[in-house]
Order: structure tokens, then C-alpha cells, then sequence
């Protein structure tokens, strides 16, 4: 174990055994991966850095008379029996399907529906403990935090209470000159490339993300050292484009935005290109201004789709962050029309058998305080989806983009008991996924 010193924090020098911990948790639980399309235990699934420390029942808890969404899209079990021993799933049946222990502890869920706990798979939580609590009452169990150093979490070891399954990717992967440096990896040549992943694995990655200044020609070592240590890589896509990415190995795109340049007609995307490598920030406007001018009926989109499908690419669209409407005060035509575009092609992309996962990236303008992963959802459902299709998205889809299916995702006996109860059905109304009842995490009620 080693000290490391936490620099640019609020005091001017603090020592903390953070960093040291989270390895040393890592190097005892990060397993290497067996990935697998089915939903059964795999004992070689990627892990959180953070343990829940909730306290389980020392009694088997048996939780009766919710309406139940396994997470897995099959069929919604009424008055179901769902019994919890310790922190896993031991039973799941109808009330005439399940033996109930004897010396267990009751809970009348009558009314509610019952979901696995949600996972969002973009959340910057950045040393941010309450944002983190949050999100945990609002039914998130588990997220990934897309490219921070590690030294941002130290907070995560000082938590005195619960906080969402957390799974990191390190300081992002970015090229000169940079967007923000001091969130990133510089990556300087293919050699320092392998070097950075291998780093980030060691210290407990459960993916590696790639930052939009990173050119194509470093997407090759990343990607297969990444692969090698049996964890998926993602990027955060501006400059190069979606299907050379993708052809170079890549797992999955966070941001519809990072489709744009492989969508485009080739002379918008040239000034798009040109303008935001003179000015990084540049992003936010003409990213819109891209979108707006793609004509969703073009082969080159089909195409980009076709090769997502073929790959298996995930794409975290983050739909909820890039909302922008016709007439809303201050909202661009522009604005309006690239947004009409995104959320068109993700509804596109979905029927085509692209996998779309849910990723919130923390809030947007039209999301209430802590709900924009319920935004996310409803979003999903205009674009196309049917409710039962975004909880899937929300809950198992994202177990497979975090590898840890046979340990989170759904309702299945064997898997851990994360769970949230919703007041109202969600397949009648998404929207009824802002009425969080009861969370329960590891076991434990941390919502009730």
C-alpha cells in the first residue's frame, strides 16, 4: 500500500489512502472477463470499485404482490414473489410458483411495479457524494463515469452512506492539444497508448474511453490492449468518424452526436471538421448545425446503422443533454432541426437492431433536478421505442455494455438484489418512472 498525494484539492496538501484502496480492492475483484450473451451468472463479470456497504437482512425478505418487469422483455408476472437472501435473488415466481422460508421477513408491495435497479452508462460523478446519493433515490444502482482520473474518486472510499454500484474508466484518452487536460491521458504514441490502458486496467478500469482530439491511428493499440485485458473501449466522437471507429474495433459511441460526420454530406462534415479542430469548443454549436443539414434518407446512414448492427456497437445517445425544441425561448432553428435529426436516426438505429443504451450525462434543459435519466427514457419511448423495450435498455442491454450481466441488469434468481419499486406502471406511462417508491441495493433498503 502507498500513499499518494491529492493535488489541486480544497486544502493545500491532504494525504489519503484512496487511490491505494481503490487498487487494492480492484486487484482483488477485477476479474478477468468471460462475456456472454445470455443472461446467466458468469463469475468472470467486471466489477464496481465500491462494494455496497449496506447492511442485508439477516432473514430472507419476501417481497409479494408487485407487478413485475424482470428487465429481460419477457412476460410482466402480476402479484409476483420475489425472495432476497442476504444480497442475492433467490426466488422469482408468481404466488403459487414460489416456496416461501418459514422464519423470512414480509413486504407488501401490492400496487407497485417492481424493476431491477436502473444503470446509467454515462454519469460524471466526479467526487460529487450527494449528486451520487441522488441518483441512487432516484433508482439508479449502478453507472459508469466516462473518463475521469482516478483521483476524483477518492471520496468514493469515505462514503458513510450508500451510493450507486460505480464503475470507472480513468482519465480519458485524449491528443494534443487537448480539451480537458486535466481529466485526460495525453496520449503521445501507440507505445504510451498501450501503456495508458494497461495503467487504467491495473487500477481497476472496467472500460477505456477515447476523447474526440484522439486520432484514428491510435484507435488500434488502445482497442486491442483494451481487448487482451478483456474490457470494452468507447469514445466520445467528434473529428473521426463513427464507422472508422467502429472498423477499427470499437465497442461503443457515447453521444448520437459522434454519428454525425459518418452521416453528413462530405463537404458539411469538411467544415464541421475544420472548424472544430481550430476550436474544440466550437463542438456545441456546430454540432447542430451538422445534424441539421443530414438527410436521414441517404444510403451513407443506412450504411453507418447496417455496420453498428453487424458489430454489435452499442451506442449511449444521451439524447436528454442535446434537447432542443421549435419556439422554446432562445432555441435556434438550427438547434431545433439537428435535435429533430438525432432523435429521428436513434429511433432509426433502434428498429434496425442497433443496441441503444441509456446514458443520463447528468442533466439537460428540458429535465427535472435528478430526473434526467427519466428524461432519457421518454425521449426514448418518442423516438420510437416501447416502454418495455427502454426498460430493457435501462436495466439488462446496459449489463451487457458493462459486462456484468450475470450480476445486475434483472430480476433473475442468482443475481444481486438491486430493485427499485415504482408508484404507477411504466408500461402504460414512462413516465411514471419519476415516482421511485423504494430502492433497494445489495440487499439492503437504502429508499423506503
Amino acid at each position: 500500500m502507498y500513499f499518494k498525494i491529492i493535488k489541486n484539492f480544497h486544502t493545500d496538501l491532504i494525504l489519503v489512502m484512496a487511490i491505494a484502496t481503490i487498487t487494492l480492492n480492484i486487484q482483488a475483484q477485477h476479474p478477468m472477463v468471460n462475456y456472454s450473451t445470455n443472461n446467466q451468472i458468469q463469475s468472470t463479470d467486471l466489477t464496481e470499485i465500491n462494494p455496497p456497504k449496506v447492511p442485508f437482512n439477516k432473514k430472507p425478505i419476501v417481497i409479494t404482490g408487485a407487478l413485475l418487469i424482470d428487465g429481460t422483455g419477457g412476460k410482466v408476472t402480476e402479484n409476483s414473489v420475489v425472495i432476497v437472501d442476504r444480497n442475492r435473488i433467490m426466488a422469482v415466481g408468481g404466488k403459487d410458483e414460489v416456496v416461501i422460508p418459514d422464519d423470512a421477513d414480509h413486504f407488501d408491495a401490492s400496487g407497485y411495479t417492481m424493476l431491477p435497479g436502473l444503470i446509467d452508462a454515462h454519469f460524471h460523478s466526479t467526487n460529487n457524494n450527494e449528486q451520487l446519493q441522488i441518483l441512487l433515490k432516484n433508482g439508479t444502482t449502478s453507472f459508469r463515469d466516462p473518463g475521469h482520473p482516478f483521483r476524483f474518486y477518492q471520496s468514493l472510499n469515505f462514503a458513510d452512506k450508500p451510493l450507486p454500484r460505480a464503475f470507472l474508466t480513468g482519465a480519458h484518452l485524449d491528443g494534443y492539444p487537448g480539451v480537458y487536460k486535466d481529466q485526460a491521458a495525453m496520449i503521445q504514441n501507440p507505445n504510451h497508448a498501450r501503456e495508458v490502458v494497461g495503467n487504467h486496467f491495473r487500477q481497476g478500469s472496467s472500460g477505456i474511453k477515447i476523447y474526440f482530439r484522439l486520432p484514428l491511428e491510435f484507435y488500434d493499440p488502445i482497442i486491442q490492449t483494451a481487448h487482451r485485458n478483456h474490457i470494452p473501449v468507447f469514445a466520445h466522437l467528434e473529428l473521426v468518424r463513427a464507422d472508422d471507429a467502429i472498423l477499427a474495433g470499437l465497442d461503443g459511441i457515447e453521444h448520437v452526436t459522434s454519428c454525425g460526420t459518418a452521416l453528413a454530406d462530405p463537404a458539411e462534415v469538411r467544415i464541421f471538421q475544420d472548424t472544430v479542430w481550430k476550436n474544440s469548443n466550437a463542438r456545441r454549436e456546430w454540432r447542430y448545425r451538422l445534424w441539421s443539414t443530414i438527410d436521414l434518407r441517404e444510403k451513407r446512414v443506412k450504411d453507418l446503422i447496417d455496420l453498428m448492427v453487424a458489430k454489435g456497437t452499442f451506442l449511449s445517445p444521451t439524447l436528454t443533454v442535446f434537447e432542443r425544441r421549435t419556439g422554446d425561448k432562445g432555441v435556434k432553428d438550427y438547434e431545433a432541426k439537428g435535435f429533430a435529426n438525432m432523435l429521428e436516426f436513434v429511433g432509426m438505429a433502434h428498429a434496425a437492431g442497433v443496441k441503444i443504451v441509456i446514458g443520463s450525462h447528468n442533466s439537460g434543459p428540458y429535465a427535472q433536478p435528478g430526473m434526467a435519466y427519466q428524461r432519457e427514457m421518454e425521449l426514448f419511448v418518442e423516438a420510437g421505442m416501447t416502454p418495455m423495450e427502454v426498460i430493457q435498455s435501462s436495466t439488462l442491454l446496459n449489463a451487457h455494455y458493462f459486462r456484468s450481466v450475470g450480476r445486475i441488469g434483472s430480476i433473475e434468481k442468482g443475481k444481486l438484489a438491486d430493485l427499485i419499486l415504482i408508484d404507477g406502471n411504466p408500461l402504460q406511462n414512462i413516465s411514471v418512472m419519476k415516482n421511485i417508491s423504494h430502492v433497494m441495493l445489495n440487499g439492503g433498503w437504502v429508499k423506503e
